[in-house]
């Protein structure tokens, strides 16, 4: 009964109409000759199509043409008509109701549709104004879903957000745990349930569960989870929920946009913070740990003529103190280059800065079969000499940390086009394949003891010589690749 009901008020009206304007006439025709009284019919359906449109109006036109012809002309009780001018005025009655009920019902429904359109540029514009105001636009998402609630087509609407993987409803009513996991089940499954927008009307698809009017209908941001009412949305409803919903989902990928760049700012000054921090602490730290290594190894000395025992224990206070050393180093080479600070590059020779690096590292290296296999006649690159003597550094003493004594640790090089390619490889274990991209970021590690900074240097030195560094597993071991640019006149040579 809810379903016809409301379509068969309109002609139940039109039938009670005619039927009471009919008994009407035949009260008043005995006692007043009123010619035309055929224009109350006229009158009824004229607001018949102003309240309800053309079909009602056209029906009650009809029944009105029966009714008159019926009763009150002559021979009554038939449809048959004798006189031609009592053909004329029914004709006439005829013509005029289906004409001017049509002409009302356009006129009401273009009425109405105006003050739809109106209605809904306010709400719009309203709920816009509010967005200006507040950034992340809660006031604003809270706004819409009062005014969405109000057009009298919603029970309750919720705008559920999704930080982290987690359901938060940002705007709207509070949900029910069911509720918020209907809405995840949507996010994942990139699915509406329950209603859609096709062509910019909300449409009820009618899959709810038993019991339950209530749908989830994914937008921009998020998800609005809707309960609906009973009665059908009328089209005009559809039509203003659709653009409310349209607007929730740009203001809901407005509030991820803003916190996300909230989150970056605030990651950007506690690097700059931590940036600042390391570079105070490792400059104030430099010299007295200079000093300390200096006496250290003075006491380490023949003359210092120290007992076993002694030279012992300052033997390890000194491996201590060039261990903090050059942690100190990793600190203040990484707050330079991420203060981004240039790095004077001039033409250097490649095999000279591995023959330095390998001479520096001899005791670190002495228990690993190295071998060097660089291409005859390298050119010269363009690069930091002590920059990248620093990354050939980290890259070797990475290699030996990570390969058994008597194992194997190789160098090498060569040139194509523009850039020199260079690798260090070592017969260690495989990098996991999660961590070979994480392998550069700062503080990453597995060492026992170890900082974190040194591959995360490289990557920054390299990059800050336009080049790039990767890592890869080899069937002989782990191989770290860079690249480096060639001088500018050994390009112009090739």
């Amino acid at each position: 009964m809810r379903r016809w009901w409301p379509a068969a008020v309109p002609y139940l009206t039109a039938l009670a109409g005619v039927a009471l304007m009919t008994a009407a006439i035949g009260l008043v025709r005995p006692w007043l000759d009123i010619p035309n009284l055929t224009v109350c019919y006229l009158l009824f359906v004229l607001w018949l199509g102003a309240r309800w449109g053309w079909p009602p109006a056209v029906a009650a036109a009809v029944l009105a043409f029966g009714a008159y012809d019926w009763f009150f002309v002559q021979p009554y009780g038939t449809l048959y008509i004798s006189a031609p001018r009592e053909l004329l005025n029914l004709v006439v009655l005829l013509l005029a109701a289906v004409l001017g009920g049509r002409l009302v019902a356009s006129l009401a429904a273009e009425r109405a549709g105006a003050q739809a359109s109106a209605r809904e540029s306010g709400v719009l514009n309203e709920v816009a104004v509010a967005a200006l105001r507040d950034p992340e636009a809660a006031a604003a998402l809270r706004l819409l879903c009062e005014r969405a609630v109000a057009t009298g087509g919603l029970a309750a609407i919720s705008l559920v957000a999704f930080e982290g993987g987690e359901p938060q409803v940002v705007a709207g009513s509070a949900l029910r745990a069911p509720e918020l996991e209907r809405a995840r089940r949507s996010y994942e499954s990139g699915e509406d349930s329950g209603a859609s927008l096709h062509r910019g009307r909300l449409k009820v698809i009618r899959t709810f569960p038993a019991g339950s009017r209530v749908a989830a209908l994914l937008v921009a941001g998020g998800v609005a989870v809707i309960e609906f009412r009973d009665q059908p949305l009328d089209p005009d409803t559809e039509r203003l929920l659709a653009a409310l919903l349209g607007l929730a989902g740009l203001l809901l990928d407005r509030r991820r946009s803003a916190r996300e760049a909230e989150r970056l700012r605030s990651l950007e000054a506690s690097d700059r913070l931590k940036a600042a921090i390391l570079s105070s602490i490792s400059h104030e730290l430099k010299s007295p740990l200079t000093s300390l290594r200096a006496g250290l190894t003075t006491l380490l000395m023949p003359e210092a003529r120290l007992a076993p025992e002694q030279r012992e224990l300052a033997s390890g206070m000194d491996r201590q103190a060039e261990r903090l050393d050059r942690l100190l180093g990793d600190l203040l080479t990484m707050s330079k280059l991420e203060a981004g600070l240039p790095i004077e590059r001039s033409p250097q020779e490649f095999p000279e800065m591995v023959g330095a690096v390998l001479g520096a590292l001899r005791p670190t290296l002495a228990g690993f079969q190295v071998e060097v296999r660089l291409a005859p006649d390298l050119p010269p690159v363009l690069a930091g000499e002590l920059e990248v003597e620093r990354v050939l550094t980290n890259l070797l003493e990475n290699a030996a940390e990570w390969t058994q004594l008597g194992g194997g640790i190789l160098i090498g090089a060569s040139a194509a086009a523009d850039m020199l390619t260079a690798w260090v490889e070592n017969q260690g274990p495989p990098i996991p394949a999660s961590e070979l991209g994480e392998i550069f970021d700062k503080f990453f590690t597995h060492r026992e003891g170890g900082s974190g900074l040194g591959l995360a240097i490289c990557r920054r030195v390299i990059e800050a010589h336009g080049g790039e560094i990767r890592a890869e597993n080899l069937e002989r071991g782990p191989r770290f690749t860079f690249t480096l640019p060639l001088a500018p006149e050994q390009v112009a040579a090739r």
